[in-house]
């Protein structure tokens, strides 16, 4: 699971008796026996032992969460069932007794679905965003289909199999194995059993359907299930349609107990610390992990008593995570990574809060203690000397994430956890009198919660990675370093850190430009200025109230070649130096922070033919993003240490050893390939480029502005923002044509070829496979090809899975202008697996050639189809459909006014099954097929 990226979210699941009125409370004085259920909800069981929540709350509007809890997990499993339950979850999203494929009658209506493993716990989940009865109905039955219609059917099993194959294996195998190693090491003397990869893997390849159906048979049963139904609804006429229909469910007449699974989840902390020294085979540095196991308050919410550590917990992370944030926004902290959530406090299932402090130790053994030394001297000053500054910040934090409106996902969740792990789940009335604690936690209690987490005395680890044992420190002479630290006097905290409050205006040396406006029947107004910048503003509607007043921003001008290798580079380095510095007015980290405070991003980059400046922002802070925008273009941070940072940053990205993810990490070496004359990027690029050549550079490209487009949209209304924006516009420099020719994607795009790239860090195969074709881009076409795009998806996903877990196959435009589309698929293999895939692939695309769509599978899709492009459309939130749209169909010259007005009434009218299969065979097409596999080096 990801960790959430607000990072002092705090569950808001508990009941309190009477309201609290203490001067001063301590832990020690609140009661620890457990809170009741909140009497609001609609609780009930049914005589089969089957339970059920029902909540009426319209918050989103509209939106309704449906859950199905199995109180049956990975710990349920008997040593020849491991990964059982796994693969019992991801048979039960497809295939059920009702539906022949569940998962896409759920696309098709409208409903989200998601499915998640856990060790206790396996959770089935539906998402329905605008519900009605028709929605609800499928809801209800789908949640009974999981229940008790699973359908374990052994023609279908390699499908399962392998999807789950393909999740346990990692993309990023380095990162993987290196976590997991630590891991390990971690849980050792807790108790809790670490995850065997190895084990799941040879139990999912040798599976035993029939001790599948054994443990389907043993846990899937009404005692241990629970529907949850939280969000626009009528729990009357609900919770008879519940009892209904899952009281025909019985009870088997043999029930396995669950204290084994129970007693497997259960941990300890002894005290104990662990030394331990391990290899990276890959990143030679030197370093130390000092790792700290602690109870997690977050997870253990019962009592009041649970609470009153939850909030002291929540407001120590508050303010150990501002100072840490503070140390680090600087060139030479004294650790490299630090954190109070490792890996978002995942092992032992988020009881245990890992801690993680990173030393780099160099390459010196006389620097190693000296290192240790600052490092814990550190980190002793950020658990010390709480202010009452500190303290009331942190708590106002904490009233916000504590005060904000509870939604249906938050109490979907919270009675999830009251089923499965016997949280609290209160009322809104009592969360209230509850979150009077927080006004009581004085600054004492809290310096004495922080100085027992800072603790390294006791349940930490020391993990030294590289370091030739004969240079490490023993365990004693590791404990004396700490406890001459712990010895010495403490100074006061100081940040190394000046907080920005406001980003300081440039005079803009704004020019009395004409304006050209015009704006079309879509709303979309574009600005023609006399310095040859455009700009488009295209209001659009929140889709969601965490969206309003936002703006998105993207500016784009062509990639430009002049022949010169050395040239083209230093413009490209030029750009993405932007991004990772700061400016002549704040350094990098000040700006960094002051992004986040505000909910400002902007970003510098390039895709296959622009360069880009990309951007979102609060309406409130118009003025602070084109500030900053233009400290960037005029003053660059010039700085020697901001330079080598620049460089050591994109050192780690081009590394080995840097996170990969999707198949995001080999798309530059296909681009290269389809344009090869284009030179190519590496660490050698950067180690070879001196600041000043750089910094020459940077202030020639952004001197001129020639060729860009900006577009701007989210939730604004255009007249309003002209005036606003005009000035800096108008004040961007423009010194006339640019150098060199545009650079167009795909100079082979019609080479059929077959290349083979290599890197490190993988264990596995990732393969692209492109098949280019000519197609007329008429709006009909585009119509077509999306419904083809479904057909070509739902049936090579379905083969593909058989050996991958999220394989990918869809259809975009190369060159809209030039007429060239292509179909792509994407999965990853088992190595030596990957051949066998392709000519599953390439059979799979003959029998969609040969068995085409019926009218069934017609009507379903273009009704999806119509309903998803009127959305997108008229609302935005995380995706955003316009920027892109408008950035493609002005780069290729298409009429995007008429796209827009005439799709919707050709896809609803206008297509015919012959349209469709007749162009499932005349546009996939292999003569000019593509394949580029990615293996390890």
């Amino acid at each position: 699971m990801m960790a959430t990226s607000k990072q002092y979210i705090f569950p808001l699941i508990f009941v309190l008796s009477g309201l609290l009125s203490y001067s001063q409370i301590s832990s020690l004085e609140l009661p620890e026996k457990a809170i009741q259920l909140d009497s609001t909800v609609r609780f009930g069981k049914l005589e089969n032992g089957f339970t059920y929540y029902l909540k009426d709350i319209n918050n989103p509007q509209g939106e309704v969460i449906m859950k199905m809890i199995q109180k049956t997990g990975r710990f349920h499993e008997d040593e020849d069932q491991t990964e059982y339950a796994h693969l019992l979850e991801h048979v039960g999203v497809r295939d059920v007794e009702k539906y022949k494929d569940l998962a896409t009658v759920l696309t098709l209506n409208g409903i989200d679905h998601r499915a998640f493993t856990a060790k206790l716990s396996t959770s089935y989940t539906l998402i329905i965003p605008q519900s009605d009865q028709q929605k609800l109905d499928l809801g209800l039955t789908v949640l009974e289909q999981w229940a008790g219609g699973i359908v374990i059917d052994s023609s279908r099993m390699n499908m399962h199999q392998g999807s789950i194959l393909g999740e346990l294996r990692p993309i990023d195998a380095y990162a993987d194995d290196f976590y997991n190693k630590k891991g390990k090491i971690l849980l050792r003397n807790t108790g809790f059993p670490p995850a065997d990869n190895n084990k799941s893997l040879q139990s999912i390849k040798n599976l035993d359907i029939n001790r599948l159906k054994d443990f389907y048979r043993d846990w899937y049963r009404p005692d241990l299930q629970a529907a949850i139904i939280v969000g626009a609804i009528n729990p009357d006429s609900l919770e008879n349609v519940l009892r209904n229909k899952f009281s025909r469910f019985s009870i088997p007449k043999v029930v396995r107990g669950t204290s084994r699974a129970i007693d497997k989840f259960k941990y300890k902390l002894t005290g104990e610390n662990q030394y331990e020294a391990i290899n990276d085979t890959i990143n030679s540095k030197w370093r130390l992990n000092v790792i700290s196991k602690r109870i997690n308050y977050n997870f253990k919410y019962r009592s009041k008593k649970d609470y009153y550590l939850s909030i002291l917990q929540n407001l120590y992370e508050s303010i150990i995570t501002k100072r840490k944030d503070e140390y680090t926004m600087q060139y030479n902290p004294p650790f490299s990574e630090y954190s109070t959530m490792y890996y978002g406090n995942g092992l032992a299932s988020s009881q245990i809060s890992i801690g993680l402090m990173n030393i780099e130790l160099d390459h010196d053994p006389t620097f190693i203690e000296k290192n240790i030394i600052e490092a814990v001297k550190a980190d002793e000053i950020m658990h010390s000397n709480f202010t009452p500054e500190d303290l009331e910040v942190a708590k106002s934090k904490l009233a916000v994430t504590l005060g904000e409106a509870r939604n249906s996902s938050d109490l979907a969740r919270a009675y999830e956890n009251n089923f499965i792990y016997g949280k609290a789940a209160p009322s809104e009335i009592v969360s209230d009198e509850l979150r009077n604690l927080l006004k009581n936690v004085s600054l004492l209690e809290l310096q004495k919660f922080a100085d027992s987490r800072r603790n390294l005395l006791e349940n930490s680890d020391f993990i030294f990675i590289n370091v030739p044992e004969s240079l490490i420190p023993g365990k004693h002479r590791i404990e004396e370093i700490i406890k001459k630290v712990y010895g010495s006097t403490i100074p006061e905290y100081r940040s190394p850190f000046n907080k920005l409050k406001s980003i300081e205006n440039l005079t803009i040396k704004s020019k009395d430009l004409k304006i050209k406006v015009e704006e079309n029947d879509l709303g979309v107004t574009t600005l023609f200025f006399d310095n040859g910048i455009k700009v488009l503003l295209k209001p659009t509607k929140p889709q969601t109230p965490e969206f309003e007043n936002r703006i998105e921003f993207l500016g784009f001008q062509p990639l430009r070649f002049n022949g010169n290798s050395n040239w083209y580079n230093s413009q490209v380095l030029a750009h993405n130096y932007a991004s990772k510095v700061g400016t002549g007015y704040h350094n990098h980290f000040q700006i960094e922070q002051f992004k986040r405070d505000h909910n400002m991003v902007l970003n510098f980059g390039t895709d296959n033919r622009n360069y880009l400046i990309e951007g979102n922002f609060d309406r409130s802070n118009l003025k602070d993003f084109f500030n900053l925008l233009f400290q960037y273009i005029r003053v660059p941070e010039e700085d020697a240490e901001a330079f080598n940072y620049w460089q050591e940053v994109n050192r780690k990205r081009l590394s080995p050893f840097a996170i990969k993810g999707g198949s995001g990490f080999f798309r530059d070496k296909i681009e290269k390939i389809w344009n090869p004359k284009i030179p190519g990027i590496d660490e050698s690029t950067f180690n070879s480029i001196s600041q000043e050549e750089l910094m020459k550079t940077y202030k020639e490209h952004f001197s001129n502005f020639n060729e860009y487009t900006f577009i701007i949209t989210g939730d604004f209304q255009a007249q309003d923002l002209i005036g606003e924006i005009r000035p800096y516009f108008t004040g961007l420099p423009v010194s006339g044509p640019r150098e060199g020719e545009k650079i167009g994607m795909w100079k082979n795009e019609w080479e059929k070829r077959n290349d083979t790239l290599f890197y490190g860090g993988i264990n596995q195969s990732f393969s692209e496979i492109f098949l280019p074709v000519e197609i007329e881009p008429s709006i009909k076409n585009q119509v077509v090809l999306d419904l083809v795009n479904s057909a070509f998806y739902e049936r090579l996903v379905k083969v593909l899975r058989l050996d991958c877990y999220a394989p990918g196959a869809g259809g975009h435009w190369i060159n809209l202008s030039d007429s060239l589309y292509t179909f792509q698929i994407t999965y990853n293999s088992e190595l030596g697996n990957e051949g066998k895939m392709f000519s599953n692939s390439m059979d799979e695309i003959e029998n969609l050639k040969e068995t085409g769509i019926d009218e069934k599978w017609l009507e379903s899709h273009t009704k999806y189809a119509g309903q998803k492009f009127k959305s997108q459309i008229n609302f935005f939130g995380y995706f955003n459909f316009w920027p892109e749209f408008l950035k493609n169909s002005l780069e290729e010259g298409r009429d995007y006014e008429e796209y827009i007005l005439k799709y919707p009434g050709i896809v609803e009218n206008f297509i015919s099954i012959d349209d469709v299969n007749k162009a499932i065979n005349d546009y996939i097409k292999k003569d000019n097929l593509q394949n580029f596999l990615v293996l390890p080096k």
